[in-house]
């Protein structure tokens, strides 16, 4: 099938994935040494956990499954570049008018956050995550804060035109309490954005090379997340079910392929395909030590060997591999009922 401008394009849910070419009193210590006690627990926060010569984040104590350093920062970005290329650059799509408020979760590095600041110059952006890795220089509408999005959110009710969330999956043990939160803070009228990876890789029959050991990887990491009480597995029809089961109406979902390599023909995909490659390469291992060592009981030289086969299919030309995306966003009615 030749390559055509719809690759770049998103699908609609229910039709085929074209395949490519190729505490207050003044005794009380905590306030009276406000300055050293906040020094305190910021210098924690921002020291870390280290685990294997990477750095993990220290606001879930004993929950961290993937680092936070420097290496992976770099990897969040490059994989951001993918992405955007892949979604034709839309900061949303969802079609917020004019929104006054709008909220990032796990924001990661910031990016999604600077960008829609700058997409939308009359709101204010507020991003979130466990880590303080944002930058300081920022679109002055945006804001960043250290917070979990998986505890009692303090914001009223009412609050967002638009709640945006990008590659969550894996990282959230509680969705339906987390959309309960997403639908009563949300604005009447406003919307929630997905725009998530199912971490299950595909191999697309156009491959000659049948990804063994990439499957291996996928399949084994899934498995280990599942002991930790996570999912790497996502779908259209689940994220759907999430935001339909608390109130959200006029769903929509748009389906994509993210290559991995620069396999496609098409320069646009070519483009993000390297990209993916180069974040894959660069943070298999981040992503990995985690859960293979610790909750899969592998060996750091077994998981080394396997990392090693994995790259080396990822780098032939001849797989032809790449991760199913979708973006699903859905409305708060306009006279909202209860979530659930």
């Amino acid at each position: 099938m030749s390559t055509s401008e719809s690759d770049v394009q998103p699908v609609p849910q229910g039709q085929n994935l074209d395949v490519w070419d190729s505490q207050s009193e003044s005794g009380d210590s905590a306030y009276g040494d406000l300055e050293s006690e906040t020094a305190s627990v910021t210098s924690s926060i921002m020291r870390g956990h280290f685990e294997n010569g990477r750095r993990y984040h220290a606001f879930r104590s004993g929950q961290y499954m993937f680092p936070d350093d420097e290496q992976e920062q770099d990897r969040l970005d490059i994989k951001y570049a993918s992405l955007s290329i892949v979604m034709g650059d839309k900061v949303a799509f969802a079609p917020v008018n004019d929104p006054q408020n709008i909220l990032d979760i796990g924001t990661g590095t910031g990016i999604w956050a600077i960008d829609a600041g700058e997409a939308y110059p009359g709101a204010t952006i507020t991003a979130i995550d466990l880590s303080p890795i944002q930058p300081s220089w920022v679109p002055p509408n945006v804001k960043f804060e250290i917070d979990d999005a998986e505890q009692d959110w303090t914001w009223e009710p009412d609050r967002f035109d638009l709640i945006h969330m990008r590659t969550m999956t894996g990282c959230i043990r509680n969705w339906d309490r987390l959309f309960e939160q997403c639908y009563r803070h949300t604005k009447p009228g406003g919307y929630i954005e997905l725009q998530e990876m199912d971490y299950m890789g595909v191999i697309q029959p156009t491959s000659q090379n049948p990804g063994t050991s990439f499957l291996q990887w996928c399949q084994q990491q899934g498995e280990a997340a599942g002991k930790a009480g996570l999912s790497l597995r996502t779908s259209p029809e689940l994220l759907k079910e999430f935001l339909e089961k608390v109130g959200f109406v006029d769903i929509t979902v748009l389906e994509f392929k993210l290559p991995i390599g620069p396999w496609p023909k098409k320069k646009r995909l070519r483009d993000a395909g390297l990209l993916q490659l180069s974040s894959l390469l660069e943070g298999m291992e981040g992503l990995s030590l985690r859960l293979f060592t610790f909750y899969a009981g592998w060996s750091l030289e077994e998981l080394k060997v396997l990392l090693a086969k994995v790259r080396t299919e990822l780098k032939d030309k001849n797989c032809h591999s790449y991760w199913p995306v979708y973006i699903v966003y859905g409305r708060k009615p306009d006279t909202p009922g209860h979530a659930a």
